[in-house]
């Protein structure tokens, strides 16, 4: 407990005559020299002046102002005799804050973290042995609940004079956790205690935690719910530790009260749905307001299944032999379909501005029916008003009128809104005052009642959030606002004054960061936006904890405030730091569907068959790699189409540049996801990415590779240059802009992509060519349901300098050395699928060998898709109408837009499909399955025979007999995660 004491004497010891008031100050001197004020500040709060008369009322100011700050628990004042006058001593003791609180040796659950939450020790906030005592109390309360009945803690503080901070470290010995014992029940059970264990699990093997007792006791809640004990108690009266088997004995209160049976005549309607509209199941009770609510709930549900006229009334009878009888008498009155909202006397809003605010909706086919009530239409109207009146219509009245037989269809309804805007009134000066440390012109900036703009309630409360949010952050924390308004000059004009009351301006003092211990204090303090001297900005504060937590190296960052509650001009920010867990581990499992499977060491389906493959992947990550918030990562991934290793090492904030982060990785890649052949590749990239903005960011990439061919379908002594092992380094470029609303499922916005890159003798290729690909998407919603989505893809290959040298070897033994500028497979484009094309099977678009039908990929790409995407069912459920174009073609001159192909070995033409899809909304994304219609799919020669048989043909003429024509199915289905783009 703080104390305010004065020592100051009347007289001095030697002559007690002599007295010391009045007389002029010498000397002010503290003990301890050193104050937890600055100096400068510390005068401002001291009241005695030197050379000024002493007296007792300004020693008494002086304690006074500096024991409100919050920074002393103990001040005492000494005067003394100093030659003619007096020298005064101020003794002080300082103020204790809490530092970092932390529990060690704890076994889940429960876990550090909620142990730290449970102490309510708050970071920053005064220290005493009183919040000590009650805080270990409380954990062994904690601890207690969950099993450990023997648990010991030992309160450990360290004391830090710097900082005034005191770190709190509670060192538990939990012990043993005792088991689940004896269970006894008390009041009117209906049931046995096995049966109560049985529905708890509490088996006398399981350990005592509070999440098991809590779930078991909620289980035995739904049990009795499930029975229509709708108003059962069940109580946890006593839990008691038998110390001898360390086992815990429940006691239970069970009152399984009246069993309640609720029905519904007049309409046929399922308990499941009874109990999903009737709150006495939600509540646990049954009173009249909650049956009363039941029936709205019915007849609103009636309503927007077409029964417009459906009443609903309830019917509670008295308890009989312990049950409840509750029947709901519903007359729906015939059905109808709402099939017209009709609005009028809007001129200031369009239809689409109001539309999107109303829940009443004509029937379609998402909504057979329609969807209309009258408490729907009385929300809606409600709605409206309230748009108009935030925009300055402070008279708007809407009027509605429902039409039954509308143009003489029996059944049809329709809905007609009239409304009423009357006259807008605006601001005709908006005056700020009380605003001294903030200029007008900022604050304007920050408004939008401004002269000539609408006036109403919602604007200004929109103003007084805007400005306050900005006095905060430039440290006004007790900043206020008050608004009044008056007549203006002419009729709905409005003259509008904000008085601003700003209070005292804090500012940071010190930042005080600890709890790192593996991470540099320089990657910390790149985060941190809050400099000592500069205003208190909470919005500061929770930036620079955003950016610490996104270092990914934190598990928990805490802010806070030292002595919040003191009258301190300069105050401490805080910021505790937990590092997480270095070390992370993931496994995953999924599966490959698509038409690409099939033997891979037959020539039999060229144009893909369907395969299945499962998936498993294994992640492992070191986090904070040399305390630089680095990561270094291995993941792999294997499955029958592909087996992959990475090792990737990521720097954000790459040299101190938050905007900059540097990726280096290797990897060993083996896959088949092109039938024609597989790929080992082994390569090194290194990545620098610049983010520019929050939509757009810069890659500067530099790729080196070794791809190596095998398994080829098609005979490597035929097109031996496209087998040949193949080094790469590719110095590229890209730049991505996202401003889709929703990258998962956007309705609107765009994304843009251009990815520039070449493969040059200088940078280490044995083969040189140029890589163009581009992507141009937008997203434009239709009224309130449909969206239409675009996207445009085109890319070029394009060889340059010398040929490249190739030897191979012959049937007989010789080698041939030839000169090519062809690109070898691995890096051509491939495209076709689920997420490109889907007039094709996975990957199979494009040029393809002449003897086996495979494909070989191309050296331009053009793809251009449509989709209509619109609701079909529900809020989960949508549908598309798709139309995709596009092929790949052997070189951009050869890209030609016509519909027909010209022979089999013709692939340099658009192939297009329309088509139907489905989506399911989940999570993570839409599931979706699509059904393309492929109006013209490329034929193309294949072989009829092994690999084998073909090699033994060599470069010579084919036999007509192994040739066969085949051609890509009219029909593809294609079934994912996620959009198609």
């Amino acid at each position: 407990m703080a104390a305010l004491s004065l020592a100051l004497p009347l007289a001095s010891p030697g002559n007690a005559a002599d007295n010391l008031q009045g007389l002029p100050v010498t000397q002010i001197v503290f003990s301890p020299p050193a104050q937890p004020i600055p100096a400068a500040r510390l005068q401002q709060l001291i009241a005695v002046r030197e050379g000024a008369p002493l007296d007792a009322e300004s020693v008494r100011r002086s304690i006074q102002q500096m024991f409100s700050t919050g920074r002393y628990s103990d001040i005492q004042v000494d005067a003394s005799r100093a030659g003619d006058g007096v020298r005064v001593t101020f003794i002080t003791a300082e103020s204790w804050f809490i530092g970092p609180v932390r529990v060690v040796n704890v076994k889940a659950p429960p876990t550090a973290g909620q142990l730290v939450a449970a102490t309510n020790l708050i970071l920053g906030e005064p220290y005493s042995e009183e919040k000590l005592k009650a805080a270990t109390e409380t954990l062994h309360r904690v601890l207690v609940e969950n099993g450990f009945y023997h648990a010991s803690i030992d309160a450990e503080t360290n004391a830090h004079s710097d900082t005034q901070q005191i770190d709190i470290a509670f060192q538990v010995e939990p012990g043993p956790r005792a088991r689940f014992g004896e269970i006894r029940l008390t009041g009117k059970p209906d049931i046995t205690p096995d049966q109560v264990r049985r529905i708890c699990k509490w088996s006398t093997e399981r350990h005592v935690t509070q999440p098991a007792v809590q779930r078991g006791l909620d289980r035995l809640g739904r049990f009795y719910q499930s029975a229509d004990h709708l108003g059962a108690t069940v109580r946890l009266a006593e839990r008691k530790l038998t110390s001898a088997a360390d086992r815990v004995d429940f006691v239970l209160e069970i009152i399984p009260g009246p069993r309640v049976e609720v029905d519904i005549s007049g309409a046929k309607l399922s308990q499941k749905e009874l109990r999903r509209y009737v709150p006495i199941y939600q509540e646990g009770a049954v009173d009249r307001d909650l049956l009363a609510e039941g029936a709205r709930n019915l007849r609103d549900f009636f309503q927007t299944r077409g029964y417009f006229e459906a009443k609903v009334d309830y019917d509670q009878q008295p308890e009989q032999n312990g049950v409840i009888v509750v029947e709901f008498q519903a007359a729906l009155g015939p059905l109808h379909r709402f099939v017209k909202l009709g609005i009028t006397g809007n001129h200031y809003f369009d239809l689409a501005t109001i539309r999107e605010r109303m829940f009443l909706q004509p029937q379609s086919v998402q909504l057979r029916r329609g969807r209309f009530s009258q408490a729907l239409l009385r929300s809606d109207a409600a709605a409206i008003e309230e748009l108009y009146r935030s925009n300055g219509f402070l008279a708007a009245k809407i009027d509605s009128q429902v039409l039954d037989d509308y143009q003489g269809k029996k059944g049809d309804v329709a809905a007609l809104l009239k409304i009423d805007e009357g006259p807008q009134t605006l601001v005709s000066r908006l005056t700020i005052t009380g605003n001294r440390a903030v200029s007008t012109a900022v604050l304007l900036a920050r408004a939008t009642s401004l002269d000539g703009q609408p006036f109403s309630d919602a604007s200004v409360a929109s103003d007084r959030e805007q400005i306050l949010a900005y006095y905060f952050d430039e440290g006004f924390k007790d900043a206020s606002l008050e608004w009044r308004s008056a007549p203006g000059p002419q009729p709905n004009r409005v003259d509008l004054e904000y008085t601003i009351h700003e209070g005292e301006r804090q500012f940071v003092n010190r930042v005080i960061v600890e709890g790192n211990r593996a991470t540099r204090n320089a990657i910390i303090d790149q985060q941190i936006d809050v400099y000592p001297g500069e205003p208190l900005s909470q919005g500061a504060i929770i930036d620079s904890q955003h950016r610490l937590y996104d270092l990914g190296v934190f598990s928990v960052v805490e802010t806070g405030v030292q002595n919040p509650d003191g009258e301190e001009q300069s105050r401490n920010v805080l910021f505790d730091l937990e590092e997480a867990r270095r070390w992370t581990l993931g496994v995953g499992g999924g599966a490959e569907i698509g038409r690409i499977g099939g033997n891979f060491n037959s020539l039999e389906a060229p144009a893909g068959a369907t395969g299945f493959s499962p998936r498993v992947s294994l992640e492992v990550n070191r986090l904070n790699m040399f305390g630089e918030a680095n990561t270094l990562s291995l993941q792999s991934r294997f499955s029958n189409f592909e087996k992959r290793g990475v090792v990737s090492y990521v720097a954000p904030n790459w040299h101190g540049k938050e905007r900059l982060t540097l990726t280096d990785s290797l990897l060993v890649d083996n896959s088949r996801n092109v039938r024609t052949f597989s790929a080992t590749r082994l390569e090194g990239a290194v990545q620098l990415q610049h983010k520019i903005s929050k939509a757009s960011s810069l890659f500067y990439r530099f790729t080196y590779r070794r791809v190596t061919v095998g398994s080829l379908n098609i005979n490597p002594l035929i097109v031996p240059l496209l087998s040949q092992p193949d080094r790469v380094g590719l110095l590229s470029a890209s730049f991505y802009q996202d401003r889709r609303d929703d990258p998962v499922d956007a309705r609107r916005g765009l994304y843009n992509s251009v990815d520039l890159g070449t493969a040059s003798y200088y940078t280490g290729s044995v083969t040189t060519f140029a890589r163009l690909l581009l992507q141009d998407s937008t997203y434009h919603p239709i009224g309130r349901k449909l969206v239409l989505a675009r996207t445009t893809q085109f890319g070029a290959l394009v060889p340059y300098g010398r040929p490249r040298q190739v030897e191979t070897t012959q049937p007989d033994g010789t080698t041939v050395v030839s000169f090519t500028h062809e690109i070898p497979l691995p890096e051509r484009f491939f495209s076709g699928g689920s997420n490109s094309n889907r007039a094709f099977p996975i990957n199979q678009a494009g040029p393809r060998d002449p003897v086996t039908g495979f494909p070989v990929g191309g050296n331009a790409l053009f793809l251009n898709s449509v989709e209509l995407r619109f609701p079909l069912k529900g809020a989960n459920i949508g549908g598309v109408l798709f139309h995709d174009m596009g092929n790949v073609f052997s070189r951009v001159q050869n890209m030609r837009f016509s519909f027909d192909q010209r022979n089999n070995q013709d692939f340099d033409y658009m192939v297009h499909a329309v088509g139907f899809g489905v989506r399911y909304r989940t999570p993570i994304g839409p599931v979706r399955f699509d059904l393309a219609y492929d109006f013209n799919p490329p034929r193309f020669q294949g072989f009829n025979g092994t690999i084998q048989d073909l090699i033994n043909i060599g470069s010579g003429m084919i036999p007509q007999n192994r040739i066969t024509v085949q051609r890509i199915s009219t029909f593809q289905f294609h079934f994912s995660l996620g959009q198609a783009f």
